[in-house]
């Protein structure tokens, strides 16, 4: 439905059609940090080589596979074989569409592997498997797109496509080329963007067979023909990869993984929300959290065997550094059985910072398994942050479509998103995530707008921003943040959104893995209607104390105020020329996140040996008020 819906609105797009609602496909990811990509290792590996992308990190480990663009994530398939899949789009790093995309099918994302040694006869029976989902909760490739794989022979020292897959969705069939045989297979599926097919490769050809082989996956696209609206021009032509893995002693139909593994991220604890400001966390929680709370899972059995499975569960408070262990027993599971499992605990949510408090919340499964097997335990782990920072969010951070209002009759028409306010405050300023589209057409006009509630939907405005427009930054990360002038909201109901200048395609970011349906309005204008697309806006509001750094404003160094050494790796220290203490500081990254909040003690300095590299803020806090600021760079 998702495809047919999307073509439709472009069709009547290209003649100029009236207003409506628009969900597109995805221009970027979130990430949960911005990564600069290392080089990769040439380090030839041993068999056997297996990767499920289980590991939590944005993109595939470089211990396997060299640099590039294709990402990891866990959100954007549907039903994988194991938490994590490595997906192939249009877009580099940066959320940009490939330059060299045309509207014929290109190569765009790669992933290749390191050197591998597989120097073994032929009749140890070599093969290389893995499953691909076309599509999934992103957009659909087209007929003539393709999933292309690829092997390397060191001695011909030369590529050789060994394997190829294209989706006709309108007439529900995939079709795999398996070239070193010459041979096709044709499957037909009514949920072929929700279905993950296992393909397994015999590799027995001598030119393989050799130290130093490689693979990697192509993935083939093009830009939609859109001329007329490049707004809508975005990204394309999604596949996802999970559970590669090449061995020897294999056969033809070994596509069954003897192991336990996660295939959904954990379940935050609240109930509403992903975030809250932290200063209204004390109103929030009876609301926000279950007494006692829960931890809620979902495991599988990937194979026949029956596994006793022990869980385990930690929270720690990062803020204190304290950690809190607890067990969920243990249990069997039987073969190819689902099993979720919630485990209640007593647990008090403090912070040693005033603005803001994070716990890391991890789970892992315990069982029985040999030396043969140990590449499989990535997936029996899982580890997710539970922040409250300044603002509100419904939106779990990552974007798999982009919503907006095109056509007629969409000047000066609204969009608003639900919010529930647990404690009156001031809302001192808005984030939004903005996808990329082709040129950047949608940077586009706009005024971030308030309304108060009017039983259940968008009343009187109370407050509107002079226009704007969508600021995007070099990262696949970052939500833009805008300051408002303070304006007090209530406890209770209110609505945040935009309304726009222009019939143009503002494409912001939407989170589909979660559904605030209900919370989602639009006016065309004169009336709100509920929206027809279950997810959720990647628009969040911010009260209180805006701490992060707007996007729009240079960021200014304060003058009196040196911190050395800088560039740091372990340490830095602070002088000022003010006679007034420092009492405390905040660590903020480029993109507005607060990375550490402490207090600061006469003439010790302060420990930056556990940070990630990079270019983050310094803000210092005096006794008397006055906040001082300064970049610092931290490397390894």
């Amino acid at each position: 439905m998702q495809k047919a819906l999307i073509t439709l609105v472009l069709i009547f797009a290209s003649s100029f059609c009236f207003g409506q609602e628009v969900l597109v496909n995805l221009s970027g990811y979130t990430t949960t940090q911005a990564v600069k990509m290392p080089k990769g290792s040439k380090t030839t590996l041993a068999l056997p080589f297996f990767d499920d992308f289980s590991r939590n990190l944005p993109y595939p480990t470089l211990e396997l596979w060299e640099p590039g663009n294709v990402i990891s994530n866990q959100t954007y398939a549907i039903n994988p074989p194991t938490i994590g899949v490595a997906t192939f789009d249009a877009i580099n790093r940066k959320g940009i569409l490939h330059p060299h995309l045309t509207a014929t099918p290109q190569p765009a994302d790669t992933l290749t592997s390191l050197p591998i040694n597989l120097n073994f006869p032929a009749t140890d029976s070599i093969y290389l498997s893995f499953s691909v989902q076309p599509g999934g909760l992103g957009y659909q490739p087209g007929p003539n797109d393709s999933l292309v794989l690829e092997m390397y022979s060191p001695s011909e020292n030369h590529w050789f496509r060994s394997w190829a897959a294209s989706v006709n969705f309108k007439a529900n069939k995939i079709e795999f080329y398996n070239h070193l045989l010459n041979k096709k297979a044709e499957k037909s599926s009514t949920k072929l963007d929700s279905t993950f097919f296992a393909v397994n490769i015999n590799i027995d050809n001598p030119i393989f067979l050799e130290n130093g082989f490689r693979f990697r996956f192509i993935g083939y696209a093009s830009l939609m023909e859109n001329a007329t609206v490049p707004g809508l021009k975005t990204n394309s032509d999604h596949w996802h990869i999970d559970m590669v893995y090449l061995n020897r002693l294999r056969n033809w139909d070994d596509t069954v993984y003897n192991d336990v593994a996660f295939r959904k991220p954990i379940n935050l604890f609240l109930k509403n929300y992903k975030s809250i400001p932290w200063s209204h966390f004390a109103n929030a929680e009876n609301s926000e959290m279950t007494v006692p709370r829960e931890f809620k899972i979902v495991y599988n059995n990937l194979g026949p065997t029956t596994w006793n499975v022990t869980r385990r569960f930690s929270l720690t408070n990062i803020s204190t550094g304290d950690e809190y262990y607890f067990s969920g027993g243990a249990e069997n599971i039987y073969g190819y059985q689902e099993f979720a499992y919630t485990r209640q605990f007593d647990y008090s949510f403090t912070s040693a910072w005033p603005d803001s408090a994070k716990f890391l919340l991890k789970t892992f499964l315990q069982t029985d398994f040999d030396e043969a097997t140990k590449h499989l335990r990535y997936n029996d782990t899982l580890v997710q942050q539970l922040n409250f920072y300044n603002y509100y969010a419904l939106d779990d951070g990552s974007a798999e479509s982009g919503y907006g209002l095109f056509g007629e009759g969409t000047i000066n028409a609204m969009v608003a998103q639900k919010f529930y306010n647990y404690k009156t405050d001031n809302l001192v300023g808005v984030m939004i995530y903005f996808n990329r589209s082709y040129q950047d057409a949608n940077n586009q006009p706009f005024k971030i707008t308030v309304w108060a509630d009017d039983n259940g939907k968008p009343g009187n405005i109370i407050y509107q921003k002079n226009t704007t427009r969508p600021l995007f930054t070099d990262s696949l990360n970052c939500f833009t943040i805008y300051r408002i002038d303070p304006v007090e909201i209530s406890t209770g109901n209110f609505y945040l959104g935009w309304q726009q200048n222009t019939i143009e395609f503002m494409n912001v970011g939407f989170d589909r893995n979660t559904n605030n349906k209900n919370k989602i309005f639009y006016s065309l204008p004169g009336y709100w209607t509920n929206s027809q697309f279950e997810g959720t806006l990647m628009v969040r509001p911010i009260f209180g104390k805006l701490y992060q750094i707007p996007t729009s404003t240079p960021i200014t160094i304060s003058k009196g105020f040196r911190v050395y050494p800088n560039p740091a790796s372990e340490f830095i220290n602070i002088d000022t020329d003010s006679n007034v203490p420092a009492q405390s500081y905040q660590l903020v990254s480029i993109t507005g996140q607060v990375i550490e909040s402490k207090s600061i003690y006469s003439n010790v300095p302060i420990s930056v040996g556990h940070i990630p590299a990079g270019i983050y803020i310094l803000r210092v806090n005096l006794a008397n008020g006055q906040a001082l600021t300064s970049k610092v760079i931290i490397k390894r």
